[in-house]
Protein backbone atom coordinates (compact mmCIF):
# COMPACT_ATOMS: atom_id res chain seq x y z
CA UNK A 1 0.00 0.00 0.00
CA UNK A 2 1.46 3.45 -0.67
CA UNK A 3 -1.23 5.95 1.53
CA UNK A 4 -4.98 4.81 -0.21
CA UNK A 5 -3.18 2.78 -3.22
CA UNK A 6 -2.99 -0.53 -3.35
CA UNK A 7 0.11 -1.60 -5.42
CA UNK A 8 0.16 -4.97 -7.23
CA UNK A 9 3.92 -6.11 -8.69
CA UNK A 10 5.76 -8.78 -8.66
CA UNK A 11 9.19 -9.98 -5.87
CA UNK A 12 12.48 -11.55 -8.20
CA UNK A 13 14.27 -13.60 -5.83
CA UNK A 14 18.23 -15.02 -6.54
CA UNK A 15 18.31 -18.71 -6.62
CA UNK A 16 20.53 -18.76 -3.69
CA UNK A 17 19.75 -17.98 -0.30
CA UNK A 18 19.14 -14.72 1.12
CA UNK A 19 19.09 -12.10 2.96
CA UNK A 20 19.79 -10.27 -0.26
CA UNK A 21 20.38 -6.74 -1.30
CA UNK A 22 17.15 -5.57 -3.52
CA UNK A 23 16.06 -3.15 -5.79
CA UNK A 24 12.86 -1.20 -6.79
CA UNK A 25 12.45 -0.61 -10.64
CA UNK A 26 10.67 2.90 -11.26
CA UNK A 27 8.79 3.34 -14.30
CA UNK A 28 8.80 6.15 -17.35
CA UNK A 29 6.00 8.46 -18.23
CA UNK A 30 2.45 7.19 -19.28
CA UNK A 31 1.30 3.83 -19.03
CA UNK A 32 3.82 1.42 -17.43
CA UNK A 33 2.52 -1.70 -15.90
CA UNK A 34 5.84 -4.29 -14.16
CA UNK A 35 9.03 -4.74 -16.13
CA UNK A 36 9.55 -8.54 -15.18
CA UNK A 37 12.64 -8.56 -17.56
CA UNK A 38 14.89 -5.88 -15.86
CA UNK A 39 13.68 -7.66 -12.30
CA UNK A 40 14.47 -11.42 -13.58
CA UNK A 41 18.10 -9.54 -14.73
CA UNK A 42 18.80 -7.82 -11.59
CA UNK A 43 17.60 -11.39 -9.82
CA UNK A 44 20.23 -12.79 -12.34
CA UNK A 45 23.02 -10.89 -11.02
CA UNK A 46 22.28 -11.62 -7.78
CA UNK A 47 19.82 -8.69 -6.18
CA UNK A 48 16.40 -9.19 -5.69
CA UNK A 49 13.57 -7.06 -7.66
CA UNK A 50 10.37 -5.72 -6.99
CA UNK A 51 8.69 -4.40 -9.57
CA UNK A 52 4.97 -3.06 -9.37
CA UNK A 53 2.38 -2.03 -12.13
CA UNK A 54 2.09 1.88 -11.74
CA UNK A 55 -1.09 3.34 -10.08
CA UNK A 56 -3.47 2.99 -12.55
CA UNK A 57 -2.04 0.30 -14.32
CA UNK A 58 -2.72 -3.52 -14.34
CA UNK A 59 -3.77 -4.57 -10.99
CA UNK A 60 -2.91 -1.40 -9.19
CA UNK A 61 -5.57 1.17 -8.04
CA UNK A 62 -5.45 4.60 -8.54
CA UNK A 63 -4.56 7.29 -11.36
CA UNK A 64 -0.81 8.24 -11.95
CA UNK A 65 -2.17 10.67 -14.36
CA UNK A 66 -3.93 12.65 -11.36
CA UNK A 67 -1.18 13.45 -9.53
CA UNK A 68 1.93 15.33 -10.47
CA UNK A 69 4.58 12.63 -11.62
CA UNK A 70 6.73 13.81 -7.79
CA UNK A 71 4.36 11.92 -6.14
CA UNK A 72 5.10 8.26 -7.79
CA UNK A 73 7.95 9.00 -5.49
CA UNK A 74 5.81 7.81 -2.95
CA UNK A 75 5.42 4.31 -4.54
CA UNK A 76 8.41 3.22 -4.54
CA UNK A 77 9.29 4.35 -1.16
CA UNK A 78 6.38 1.98 -0.24
CA UNK A 79 7.51 -0.71 -2.07
CA UNK A 80 11.33 -0.54 -0.44
CA UNK A 81 9.11 -0.04 2.89
CA UNK A 82 7.62 -3.62 2.15
CA UNK A 83 10.74 -5.22 1.56
CA UNK A 84 12.63 -4.32 4.58
CA UNK A 85 9.93 -5.84 6.56
CA UNK A 86 11.09 -9.07 4.70
CA UNK A 87 13.76 -11.76 6.36
CA UNK A 88 14.82 -12.52 2.81
CA UNK A 89 15.97 -9.09 2.12
CA UNK A 90 18.72 -6.71 3.50
CA UNK A 91 17.17 -4.13 4.73
CA UNK A 92 20.21 -1.72 4.58
CA UNK A 93 20.92 -2.81 0.89
CA UNK A 94 17.80 -1.81 -0.84
CA UNK A 95 18.26 0.53 -3.88
CA UNK A 96 16.53 1.76 -6.64
CA UNK A 97 16.38 1.52 -10.30
CA UNK A 98 14.52 4.04 -12.93
CA UNK A 99 14.36 4.63 -16.39
CA UNK A 100 13.58 8.10 -18.18
CA UNK A 101 10.92 9.37 -15.61
CA UNK A 102 12.39 6.93 -13.38
CA UNK A 103 15.63 8.71 -13.86
CA UNK A 104 14.25 11.79 -11.87
CA UNK A 105 11.98 9.47 -9.42
CA UNK A 106 14.79 7.51 -7.70
CA UNK A 107 17.26 10.05 -6.81
CA UNK A 108 14.13 11.83 -5.39
CA UNK A 109 13.02 9.09 -3.46
CA UNK A 110 16.57 8.56 -2.20
CA UNK A 111 16.51 12.38 -1.47
CA UNK A 112 13.80 12.19 0.26
CA UNK A 113 14.18 8.48 2.56
CA UNK A 114 17.57 7.45 4.55
CA UNK A 115 16.38 3.68 3.72
CA UNK A 116 17.80 4.26 -0.38
CA UNK A 117 21.06 2.83 -0.08
CA UNK A 118 22.13 3.37 -3.64
CA UNK A 119 20.89 4.54 -7.32
CA UNK A 120 20.66 3.37 -10.58
CA UNK A 121 19.48 6.48 -12.98
CA UNK A 122 18.86 5.44 -16.79
CA UNK A 123 18.29 8.01 -19.04
CA UNK A 124 17.13 10.47 -16.25
CA UNK A 125 17.65 13.98 -17.49
CA UNK A 126 19.42 16.78 -15.57
CA UNK A 127 17.03 19.34 -16.57
CA UNK A 128 13.30 20.27 -16.08
CA UNK A 129 10.92 18.48 -17.81
CA UNK A 130 10.14 21.75 -19.37
CA UNK A 131 13.31 21.82 -21.31
CA UNK A 132 13.06 17.76 -22.20
CA UNK A 133 10.43 18.13 -23.79
CA UNK A 134 11.26 21.26 -25.61
CA UNK A 135 14.36 18.93 -26.81
CA UNK A 136 11.84 16.08 -27.49
CA UNK A 137 9.36 18.19 -29.88
CA UNK A 138 12.44 19.97 -31.68
CA UNK A 139 13.28 16.63 -32.91
CA UNK A 140 9.92 15.81 -33.64
CA UNK A 141 10.21 18.61 -35.59
CA UNK A 142 13.34 17.45 -37.34
CA UNK A 143 11.59 14.06 -37.74
CA UNK A 144 9.04 16.23 -40.13
CA UNK A 145 11.65 17.63 -42.56
CA UNK A 146 11.57 21.02 -40.91
CA UNK A 147 14.43 23.36 -41.15
CA UNK A 148 16.71 23.90 -38.43
CA UNK A 149 15.76 27.66 -38.64
CA UNK A 150 11.85 26.16 -38.19
CA UNK A 151 12.72 24.62 -35.49
CA UNK A 152 14.49 27.37 -33.45
CA UNK A 153 11.02 29.63 -33.81
CA UNK A 154 8.57 27.01 -32.85
CA UNK A 155 11.04 25.94 -29.88
CA UNK A 156 11.39 29.51 -29.02
CA UNK A 157 7.37 30.21 -29.27
CA UNK A 158 6.79 26.87 -27.11
CA UNK A 159 8.93 28.34 -24.43
CA UNK A 160 7.76 31.51 -24.66
CA UNK A 161 4.00 30.31 -24.16
CA UNK A 162 5.05 27.65 -21.90
CA UNK A 163 6.97 30.25 -19.65
CA UNK A 164 3.43 32.33 -19.49
CA UNK A 165 1.46 28.99 -18.98
CA UNK A 166 3.34 28.10 -15.86
CA UNK A 167 3.83 31.49 -14.47
CA UNK A 168 1.26 34.00 -15.09
CA UNK A 169 3.38 35.88 -16.49
CA UNK A 170 3.62 37.59 -19.82
CA UNK A 171 0.80 36.22 -20.73
CA UNK A 172 -0.42 39.14 -23.53
CA UNK A 173 2.90 38.53 -25.39
CA UNK A 174 2.53 35.00 -25.49
CA UNK A 175 -1.05 35.21 -26.95
CA UNK A 176 -0.06 38.08 -29.58
CA UNK A 177 3.12 36.36 -30.85
CA UNK A 178 1.28 32.74 -30.69
CA UNK A 179 -1.45 34.37 -33.31
CA UNK A 180 0.68 36.06 -35.23
CA UNK A 181 2.74 32.64 -35.54
CA UNK A 182 -0.45 30.92 -36.69
CA UNK A 183 0.62 32.12 -40.61
CA UNK A 184 4.11 30.47 -39.91
CA UNK A 185 4.97 27.63 -42.39
CA UNK A 186 5.51 25.31 -39.75
CA UNK A 187 2.93 26.42 -37.72
CA UNK A 188 0.40 23.58 -38.12
CA UNK A 189 3.40 21.04 -37.25
CA UNK A 190 3.92 22.75 -34.37
CA UNK A 191 0.35 23.18 -32.89
CA UNK A 192 -0.72 19.39 -33.77
CA UNK A 193 2.19 18.59 -31.34
CA UNK A 194 1.10 18.30 -27.58
CA UNK A 195 -2.23 16.88 -28.33
CA UNK A 196 -3.36 20.20 -30.51
CA UNK A 197 -2.55 22.76 -26.98
CA UNK A 198 -1.93 25.44 -29.01
CA UNK A 199 -4.59 25.06 -31.57
CA UNK A 200 -7.19 24.99 -28.15
CA UNK A 201 -5.34 28.55 -27.03
CA UNK A 202 -7.70 30.82 -28.60
CA UNK A 203 -9.37 32.85 -25.34
CA UNK A 204 -8.33 34.46 -22.63
CA UNK A 205 -10.22 31.60 -20.96
CA UNK A 206 -8.45 28.78 -22.84
CA UNK A 207 -5.72 29.77 -21.57
CA UNK A 208 -6.26 30.67 -18.04
CA UNK A 209 -8.25 26.56 -18.50
CA UNK A 210 -4.98 25.10 -19.66
CA UNK A 211 -3.03 26.89 -17.02
CA UNK A 212 -4.71 24.74 -14.45
CA UNK A 213 -3.60 21.73 -16.11
CA UNK A 214 -0.98 19.41 -13.22
CA UNK A 215 2.19 19.90 -16.06
CA UNK A 216 1.70 23.82 -16.08
CA UNK A 217 0.92 24.19 -12.30
CA UNK A 218 3.59 21.79 -10.68
CA UNK A 219 5.39 19.47 -13.03
CA UNK A 220 6.98 21.80 -16.11
CA UNK A 221 9.39 23.45 -13.72
CA UNK A 222 10.70 20.65 -11.90
CA UNK A 223 14.02 21.39 -11.01
CA UNK A 224 16.60 17.93 -10.38
CA UNK A 225 19.57 19.33 -8.96
CA UNK A 226 18.49 20.14 -5.29
CA UNK A 227 17.45 16.34 -5.70
CA UNK A 228 21.27 15.52 -6.62
CA UNK A 229 22.55 18.00 -4.40
CA UNK A 230 21.03 16.17 -1.03
CA UNK A 231 22.16 12.73 -2.29
CA UNK A 232 24.51 10.70 -0.53
CA UNK A 233 24.66 7.26 -1.41
CA UNK A 234 26.24 5.48 -4.57
CA UNK A 235 24.64 6.05 -7.60
CA UNK A 236 25.06 5.61 -11.34
CA UNK A 237 23.88 7.38 -14.05
CA UNK A 238 23.52 5.96 -17.76
CA UNK A 239 22.75 7.69 -20.64
CA UNK A 240 22.30 6.56 -24.49
CA UNK A 241 24.34 9.14 -26.96
CA UNK A 242 21.77 8.91 -29.24
CA UNK A 243 18.62 9.81 -27.46
CA UNK A 244 15.90 11.87 -29.06
CA UNK A 245 13.80 12.57 -26.00
CA UNK A 246 16.71 13.77 -23.18
CA UNK A 247 18.99 16.55 -23.71
CA UNK A 248 22.39 14.13 -22.94
CA UNK A 249 25.18 16.73 -22.88
CA UNK A 250 22.88 19.21 -20.97
CA UNK A 251 22.01 16.54 -18.30
CA UNK A 252 25.69 15.20 -18.15
CA UNK A 253 27.26 18.68 -17.64
CA UNK A 254 24.14 19.64 -15.25
CA UNK A 255 24.68 16.32 -13.28
CA UNK A 256 28.45 16.32 -13.37
CA UNK A 257 28.74 19.70 -12.21
CA UNK A 258 26.60 19.21 -9.11
CA UNK A 259 27.97 15.56 -7.92
CA UNK A 260 31.66 16.80 -8.49
CA UNK A 261 31.12 20.05 -6.94
CA UNK A 262 29.81 18.28 -3.27
CA UNK A 263 31.89 14.99 -4.07
CA UNK A 264 29.55 12.70 -4.24
CA UNK A 265 29.89 8.89 -4.98
CA UNK A 266 28.93 8.83 -8.38
CA UNK A 267 29.38 7.41 -11.78
CA UNK A 268 28.17 8.60 -15.32
CA UNK A 269 28.40 6.56 -18.55
CA UNK A 270 26.95 8.03 -22.19
CA UNK A 271 26.67 4.63 -24.18
CA UNK A 272 27.64 5.28 -28.02
CA UNK A 273 24.39 4.21 -30.67
CA UNK A 274 22.45 3.63 -27.86
CA UNK A 275 19.00 5.46 -27.87
CA UNK A 276 16.95 6.52 -25.00
CA UNK A 277 15.94 3.06 -23.48
CA UNK A 278 19.26 1.70 -23.95
CA UNK A 279 18.89 -0.33 -27.18
CA UNK A 280 20.70 -0.22 -30.05
CA UNK A 281 18.69 -1.51 -33.52
CA UNK A 282 16.88 -4.33 -31.41
CA UNK A 283 18.97 -5.11 -28.46
CA UNK A 284 19.77 -3.78 -24.91
CA UNK A 285 23.16 -2.42 -24.94
CA UNK A 286 25.45 -4.77 -23.26
CA UNK A 287 27.66 -2.22 -22.29
CA UNK A 288 25.00 -0.90 -20.29
CA UNK A 289 24.17 -3.68 -18.91
CA UNK A 290 28.22 -4.37 -17.88
CA UNK A 291 28.17 -0.82 -16.21
CA UNK A 292 25.02 -2.15 -14.25
CA UNK A 293 26.97 -5.28 -13.19
CA UNK A 294 30.12 -3.57 -12.23
CA UNK A 295 28.41 -1.23 -10.33
CA UNK A 296 26.58 -3.80 -8.36
CA UNK A 297 29.63 -5.88 -7.66
CA UNK A 298 31.52 -2.55 -6.08
CA UNK A 299 28.81 -0.73 -4.41
CA UNK A 300 26.25 -3.72 -3.53
CA UNK A 301 27.90 -7.16 -3.24
CA UNK A 302 30.81 -6.44 -1.95
CA UNK A 303 29.40 -4.79 1.05
CA UNK A 304 28.59 -6.72 3.75
CA UNK A 305 25.46 -3.51 4.50
CA UNK A 306 25.62 -0.09 3.13
CA UNK A 307 24.66 1.33 6.49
Amino acid sequence: MSGDIKLAGTLVLPAAPGPHPAVVLFHGSGYEERNLWMARWFAEQGVAALTYDKRGTGQSTGDFSAVPFMKLADDGLAAVDFLRARADIDKHRIGVWGLSQGGWLGPLAASRSANVAFVISVSGPGVSPGEQMVFYYANDLRSQGLSESDVRAASSLRREVWAALQTGNGMEQARADLERSRKAAWYNDFASQQEDLFKHLQTPADWQRVRSHTWFKEEIGYDPVPTLQKLTVPALFVFGSDDKLVPVPESVNAIKTVLNASKKDFALFVIPGADHTLHIGDNVSPEYLQHIQEFLAQKVLAAKSLR
